[in-house]
This record gives structure tokens, C-alpha cells and sequence, in this order.
């Protein structure tokens, strides 16, 4: 079995592409250069952006049917393993760009880092762009790459921060897009979240939205936390903490409607302090409103 090697500079990238380091920090990356047609894997210390050849229903990156079938987008952070290969080279020479986590401590990009949460993206949730989108990243490409030819002075690496928070908004807007035509596809991951969430608040002991969010995780392994925190958003416009705290109130409602429990007990288990869980779901006159509340159900269901 081959060992994977580890990158730890961009220098030592350029050296195995045989291609010469303009900027310290970033390079672009050309598969064409690769000598053969085999697939060369490796880990970096670096972020990665580039361009995948991929087809309908390629398992490795997730395309279906619903998708754009020109360009596949993988994204990579440090210590994630990077496949390329020569098919992945475009038109247009510049397939993506590798660089230093140290290009997001710059003026643009350092309070907007925790916007691009598709770097923690898998494989299998690759972004697929239709020929205006990829022609529009492939610009973007074209910028950056520019600009690491003018050589270095005091403005080039804030110029390059700036390209790349382009680069980086559009696969984000673009991102958007495709959660909205695989709509059906995320209504099911809907019904499993619910489904997931029922059996979790149904389950003996202490519970809490913290632990609620990884039993869900848990539950919906085939989807990374990251991809699916955006799914539930996109969707519902909640965070998968938000839309687990609302199935959460529902939940204890459907307790106190059922009289099982006295009201106290209910939130004690749900990990919540009385007054704060029922001020909540009653208002201000929680305690009085949420025994009058169960005192209705029990006797319309007499």
C-alpha cells in the first residue's frame, strides 16, 4: 500500500508540479502538469479550492441527477486528503488554487472565515456548477493567479485576500442554489431529523439540546455535521440547535397535554429550569397557564 505524503509548505507543492513558487502562501494548481494518468493523493497544511471531473451519480462526490453536470467543486482544509488528476485539468489551465491558512488572517477574510463551513464539507458533498457559474469561479481563478505574477509588495496579499473572499462567496451563493434544487432530496432529511428527534425525546434519562444535536448527528451519519447544519437552515431557516430546541418545546407541550408527568418533572428532565421552559411556552403566568393547560386536555379527552 502507497503512503500518502504530507505537504507542508507550498514550496514542496510546486516542487512535485514541477511548476515555480510566485507567493509563499498560494499557488494555483494545474493537473495537466501531473506525468501520468493516475490519481495523485495528499494531505497539506493548506486550504484547497479546485475543480473535479465528475459524472452523473459518481458516488465519491455526490452528483445526481437533479445537479449541473459541467464542473464538480471540491473544497479541502488542513489535514484533508486531495485527489487530482490529469482529467480534472480545464480549458483553461488554472483548476484551483492550494493556500495557507494564513491568508484568513487578512483584513477581508479574517471575521468571515466561519462563513465558509463547506470546507468541512465531505467529498460526497462536493458543489456541481452549471458553465456560467464555473466560468465565473474559473475568472476569479484567473485573478488570483494574476496577481501572484506581479510580484510581491506590500498590497499583493491583501489584493489576493480580497480575490479569494470572491472566490470563496460565490461557491457560497452557488452552494445555496443547489440545496435549493435538491429540495425533494432535502425534505427527506427532514422527515429522518424528525423521526430522529421523536425517538430521542421518547428515550429514559436527562435531556438536552447539546446532547439532542449529536444523537442526531449520530442518526444522520451519512451527511457531515457541517453539510447538514446548512441543509436544516437552508430549509427552515434555523440552525439544527434552533430546530432541535422547537421540536424540543412541541415535545414537552405534548407531555404536559398528556398529564403524565406534573409540569415541574417535565422540565427538570428536559434539562431546563421550570420558569425559563414554560415562560417559553406560556408567557408570563407559566405556572398557572401550563397546569390550566393540561387541566383542558384531560378533560376535552374525557
Amino acid at each position: 500500500m502507497n503512503r500518502i505524503p504530507h505537504i507542508t509548505t507550498i514550496n514542496d507543492f510546486n516542487k512535485l508540479m514541477k511548476q515555480p513558487t510566485l507567493h509563499p502562501l498560494l499557488t494555483s494548481i494545474e493537473p495537466e502538469r501531473l506525468e501520468n494518468e493516475e490519481e495523485y493523493a495528499f494531505t497539506g497544511n493548506f486550504y484547497a479550492v479546485y475543480f473535479k471531473h465528475a459524472v452523473c451519480g459518481d458516488q465519491r462526490y455526490g452528483r445526481r441527477c437533479c445537479d449541473f453536470q459541467y464542473r464538480t467543486v471540491a473544497f479541502a482544509q488542513p489535514g484533508d486528503l486531495v485527489r487530482l488528476q490529469r482529467s480534472d485539468a480545464t480549458a483553461d489551465g488554472i483548476s484551483g488554487i492550494l493556500f495557507h491558512p494564513e491568508v484568513f488572517n487578512q483584513k477581508s477574510l479574517i471575521f468571515k472565515k466561519n462563513d465558509y463551513k463547506f470546507f468541512a464539507y465531505r467529498e460526497n458533498e462536493s458543489l456541481h456548477v452549471s458553465l456560467q457559474e464555473q466560468e465565473t469561479l474559473t475568472d476569479c481563478l484567473k485573478h488570483i493567479e494574476k496577481e501572484t505574477r506581479t510580484g510581491i509588495d506590500r498590497h499583493s496579499l491583501r489584493l489576493i485576500a480580497v480575490y479569494i473572499e470572491l472566490l470563496l462567496d460565490y461557491c457560497r451563493r452557488f452552494y445555496e442554489r443547489q440545496f435549493i434544487v435538491r429540495t425533494n432530496d432535502n425534505q427527506a432529511v427532514l422527515q429522518r431529523l424528525a423521526d430522529a428527534s421523536q425517538h430521542y425525546f421518547e428515550l429514559e434519562g436527562r435531556k438536552s439540546v447539546s446532547d439532542g444535536v449529536a444523537f442526531l448527528q449520530r442518526t444522520v451519519d451519512d451527511l457531515s455535521p457541517a453539510y447538514l447544519n446548512d441543509l436544516v437552515q437552508n430549509e427552515t431557516g434555523k440552525t439544527l440547535s434552533e430546530y432541535l430546541r422547537l421540536k424540543m418545546l412541541c415535545h414537552i407541550k405534548r407531555e404536559i397535554r398528556c398529564g403524565l408527568r406534573p409540569p415541574q418533572e417535565i422540565a427538570a428532565r428536559f434539562g431546563l429550569p421550570y420558569q425559563h421552559a414554560f415562560k417559553l411556552l406560556f408567557g408570563p403566568a407559566a405556572d398557572c397557564k401550563a397546569k390550566e393547560y393540561a387541566r383542558t386536555c384531560r378533560d376535552k379527552l374525557n
